[in-house]
């Protein structure tokens, strides 16, 4: 009896995804979800790119190729050159923003049961509870519309999509204010103050639904308060 080979991408961490498996076949896209066309793979995640990456499968050797993406795609832990293939090999993982999802591309045989480590889902609002709106910087909670400024609004995006997750100061600072480094890599010159008075600001305008708490000298993280949880 032939044994077939089959490939797969284990999306590990990813909203809406949790711990899913998909099968691949020839080309998969993965970006955003609203983009148009639309992705095979869709993150509700503001900070994946439209059309963030793609694997394509029609080769014998599997590519993975980052598009172009505004905050990148590693492979085994390595920045990829936007544009450029690489090759995929069992076990690899594929990370989009910084981790916020991660991935791991499988070979298996059609006899061959996978190992399986549960990944523990992240609690996040409801769809009724937060609408955002990225194009007029506002989120809509519970029918309040908020508003915010442009600093404001990064500050919120980098910490919603890490929701129940440690965002370091560092990776704050990079996102934020990203046109104060002019190495790359390099993290930004944002003083105690400035940062402080940033998180102040948009804790405010997000209380009493969303909390942002603060770790002592070494980020953030921020949850839906209890009493909105099963909105």
């Amino acid at each position: 009896m032939d044994v077939l080979e089959k490939r797969h991408l284990l999306i590990e961490r990813g909203q809406p995804y949790e711990s899913e498996f998909i099968y691949l076949k020839r080309k998969l896209s993965i970006g955003r979800f609203g983009a148009s066309p639309a992705p095979g793979i869709a993150f509700h995640i503001p900070l994946v790119s439209r059309q963030h990456c793609v694997i394509d499968c029609d080769t014998s050797a599997p590519q993975l190729m980052d598009l172009g993406s505004k905050h990148g795609t590693c492979l085994n832990g390595i920045p990829l050159v936007p544009n450029k293939n690489y090759s995929l090999n069992h076990g690899d993982q594929i990370t989009l923003v910084n981790g916020m999802i991660s991935m791991k591309y499988m070979v298996t045989n059609s006899f061959e049961t996978l190992d399986y480590d549960p990944v523990t889902p992240v609690s996040r609002p409801s769809a009724n509870f937060i609408e955002v709106y990225e194009v007029l910087q506002k989120v809509r909670l519970r029918e309040t519309d908020i508003h915010f400024s442009h600093k404001e609004f990064q500050c919120f995006q980098l910490l919603y999509a890490s929701l129940g997750q440690f965002v370091s100061k560092e990776e704050m600072k990079r996102h934020v204010w990203n046109e104060r480094a002019w190495i790359d890599g390099r993290v930004p010159d944002v003083g105690s103050d400035e940062l402080n008075s940033l998180i102040y600001r948009v804790r405010k305008k997000l209380s009493p639904w969303l909390q942002i708490e603060s770790v002592l000298r070494k980020g953030f993280v921020m949850s839906a308060l209890e009493a909105d949880n099963n909105l």
